[in-house]
């Protein structure tokens, strides 16, 4: 089985012979400042974003209806910002700002009884039953 370290570590021999080999010099203070530079920002700048899009889920997960408003609300004062006066530009804002601050209330989730979960299992399966049972009759 392959952890995810050893493929990097092949990786990372494969370039360390691959560049004795070529250049017949260590790489040392090259190799050092590319992980630190541009390798560190690179990682830093995905990190940002991955952790970004993942408080978004969060987010979108704690009211989804009243997020989808939110969204739909912002849509709409892009979409019409170039157009609009300041004073209906700042009643959109105003309007967002009192949407986003009903957004943590969740929504009242709809529940089935367990007495009503079992007759529609009950239910799923005599329609089986007797699809099976027609499907004897058509072939047999």
């Amino acid at each position: 089985m392959i952890l995810i370290d050893e493929p990097l570590m092949y990786a990372f021999v494969a370039f360390w012979i691959l560049w004795q080999s070529i250049l017949k010099t260590p790489p040392g203070q090259w190799l050092v400042r590319f992980c630190e530079g541009p390798l560190m920002t690179f990682a830093k700048f995905i990190d940002w974003n991955v952790m970004r899009l993942a408080g978004f889920f969060v987010w979108l997960s704690t009211n989804p209806v009243a997020a989808l408003k939110i969204k739909v609300k912002e849509m709409q004062l892009k979409v019409e910002k170039p157009s609009i006066t300041p004073e209906k530009a700042a009643e959109y804002e105003r309007d967002l700002e009192e949407t986003r601050g009903r957004q943590p209330m969740r929504e009242p989730m709809v529940t089935l009884s367990i007495g009503t979960a079992m007759l529609i299992l009950l239910l799923l399966i005599a329609i089986y039953l007797i699809a099976m049972l027609i499907h004897g009759w058509l072939i047999g």
